[in-house]
């Protein structure tokens, strides 16, 4: 059954000045997108409570409406069930990753790796009030951790078929990650990284060319795996026709189902 109320729902943050909401604001955006949109009331209203939360706390550090929206195409539309996310923050993408699990009956579908202690409380808390506990497992444990791709592969039950990477957006944090989280790919599967443009790069602390460098140059020691970027070239928040409107881009890897 659809909510009455679906048609308005997300449309008040286009009047916001929350840096967060700058997808709403774009042109032509006056609706409610469909990460948003199939949400059942009580999963929209959680996620109303969410925003407001972490706008209070200080806690803001999400993806946005174009990542998220390609994610759920992914795993909506080729019923993924077996997901390694590479970073949590405060639980935006885990929560509505699990939204989507639920919808499809895959228990055990997510598991998500984060160094911080008070974010992982945080977004187990949300998980939780959600129903999503079953769904969505957050560990306090790096990404690189020799551990972590056993650890992963036991809760899934299997390889993951995708694995989505939003860490630290350092270079040679990304790079080891690719390197590490590459060869537990199931044939056929998915890596995407959010952040891969050069406007992206600034996000990197180590000031070393930050996700894209890093999938670059993965990119030239794997020539037969397919990559490609979204927005790589894009350098500024205010550049023009964007098709894939997310000006920190992204990056996507299949890994072959033959390799070699």
């Amino acid at each position: 059954m659809s909510a009455p109320d679906e048609r308005q729902r997300s449309m008040a943050f286009s009047s916001s000045s929350e840096p967060r909401f700058w997808w709403h604001r774009l042109p032509g955006n006056g609706y409610v997108p469909p990460i948003y949109a199939s949400l059942t009331d009580e999963e929209w209203k959680l996620i109303e409570c969410w925003y407001a939360d972490t706008s209070r706390q200080d806690l803001i550090g999400e993806c946005a409406v174009p990542m998220m929206s390609l994610l759920q195409g992914f795993i909506m539309g080729s019923n993924v069930r077996r997901i390694v996310q590479l970073g949590t923050h405060s639980g935006y993408s885990a929560l509505l990753l699990g939204f989507c699990l639920r919808r499809s009956h895959a228990r055990h579908g997510l598991i998500s790796f984060e160094l911080g202690e008070a974010l992982c409380a945080y977004t187990r808390t949300w998980l939780a009030r959600a129903g999503l506990s079953d769904f969505v497992q957050i560990r306090h444990q790096s990404s690189l951790d020799p551990s972590s791709t056993s650890v992963a592969r036991e809760y899934l039950g299997g390889a993951p078929a995708l694995v989505f990477v939003d860490s630290s957006h350092e270079y040679g944090s990304t790079l080891a990650e690719l390197d590490s989280w590459y060869g537990e790919l199931a044939p056929g599967g998915l890596i995407v990284l959010h952040d891969a443009s050069e406007f992206a790069a600034s996000f990197d602390v180590t000031r070393e060319g930050g996700v894209q460098r890093a999938l670059r140059e993965w990119r030239a020691l794997h020539p037969g795996v397919e990559t490609f970027y979204l927005n790589s070239d894009v350098r500024a928040i205010d550049s023009p026709e964007m098709i894939y409107q997310d000006f920190c881009g992204a990056g996507l890897i299949q890994k072959p189902l033959r390799e070699g």
